[in-house]
């Protein structure tokens, strides 16, 4: 019997379950072989990452841009070429001049910190180790794991900090990876210039690109999908570094304020971490308040009172301003977002997980509202 004499229903069934045992052996073969595809992934990331952080640079800087050719330079009678090109010269000229600055002002600070800790850290587990002796622990061997584990952490952390370990191999390695960073650094600020420069060309080519490989209805569904996920992106990436720019700064000049050590390590971390939602203020405050806890236990506590009203105020004012609604996520899809992406792809997946899942979070509910639509279905009646 020939396929189009069987019953739709049969044929919608043999369908169904043949997509899902496809389904099922691509799922097993993805996982059964996660470790090369994961190798393969990062390889095509090393190549490609000086085009994505050039094009990450543009994504942060195009709001900028627009708001100096629309605002600045609204009485400006030039051409919109002439504007559009002083405009991106000018967010070059920013990125440079951030860029000055953390070299010239935060790091010498970061390095200072990170130094005066790894020179003081012998003392502060002597003072650890001191306190344990005077707590009457009646188990002696109880006493002896928690000072090995102590003594044997230290000395990590002091080999990690002066960089002991490796010698000249590990010096060699670190220059040649500083040095091929700097170089993807610069070619992804030129790639941001051209992008920033030509955003309407680039469009004009994408487009030309997607409608002439595919159907229109098919391009319409392309397109649509790349405008959301630049919005998505857009939206995140700038909103989170302005928000999470604004944390550090606040961190460190509190810190200052109430005299504890190591501000600008402390405000480095605490903004760094902050791009992460959800779980970025708690991974940042947790070394802080380590390190915070074996110099002064006092301060440690005024810390964690410190970092839980910032955190309340950045989640209930200076976020919603300056994000909104954007990524349009219930907090539980958030945390599954980060969690997933954390498992896969580490920091970096925790970071990029909840604008990539707010995509595809969007997508699917378009077609669920379609398909409820088509079928006049409420869900309020049932």
């Amino acid at each position: 019997m020939s396929w189009k004499k069987l019953d739709p229903n049969l044929k919608a069934n043999i369908s169904a379950f043949t997509i899902s045992g496809i389904l099922i052996v691509l799922f097993y073969l993805i996982i059964k072989n996660l470790p090369a595809i994961g190798n393969g992934i990062g390889v095509m990331l090393k190549a490609l990452m000086p085009f994505l952080i050039g094009m990450l640079l543009a994504l942060i800087m195009t709001p900028l841009r627009r708001w100096i050719e629309k605002k600045v330079m609204k009485n400006v009678h030039w051409r919109a070429r002439t504007k559009r090109r002083v405009a991106t010269l000018l967010c070059l000229i920013v990125v440079l001049l951030v860029l000055a600055a953390f070299f010239a002002i935060i790091m010498p600070q970061l390095i200072s910190s990170l130094k005066s800790f790894a020179e003081n850290l012998q003392s502060y587990i002597d003072s650890i180790e001191k306190a344990l002796d005077k707590l009457s622990v009646s188990d002696p061997e109880l006493r002896d794991n928690i000072q090995k584990m102590i003594r044997t952490g230290s000395d990590q952390l002091t080999s990690w900090l002066t960089g002991a370990q490796g010698g000249l191999t590990k010096i060699i390695s670190f220059s040649v990876s500083v040095v091929k960073n700097i170089i993807n650094f610069f070619i992804g600020l030129i790639i941001m210039f051209y992008l920033l420069l030509d955003e309407e060309k680039f469009k004009h080519q994408v487009k030309k690109l997607v409608y002439g490989a595919f159907p229109e209805k098919a391009g319409d569904e392309i397109m649509y999908v790349g405008r959301l996920s630049v919005r998505m992106f857009n939206s995140f990436i700038a909103g989170k570094a302005v928000d999470s720019l604004i944390i550090g700064i606040v961190c460190w000049l509190v810190v200052t304020i109430l005299q504890m050590p190591y501000a600008p390590m402390i405000g480095f971390i605490v903004g760094i971490t902050n791009m992460i939602p959800v779980f970025g203020p708690f991974i940042g405050a947790i070394p802080c308040l380590i390190i915070l806890l074996i110099i002064n236990p006092w301060q440690s506590l005024e810390f964690l009172i410190f970092i839980i009203i910032l955190q309340q105020i950045d989640g209930n004012i200076i976020g919603p301003h300056i994000l909104g609604d954007s990524m349009g996520l219930p907090t539980l899809w958030v945390m599954f977002a980060i969690i997933v992406g954390g498992a896969l792809f580490g920091l970096v997946g925790m970071f990029l997980g909840v604008p990539i899942f707010s995509v595809i979070y969007t997508l699917v509910a378009n077609v669920l509202n379609r398909r409820m639509m088509e079928n006049q279905i409420d869900l309020n009646t049932k």
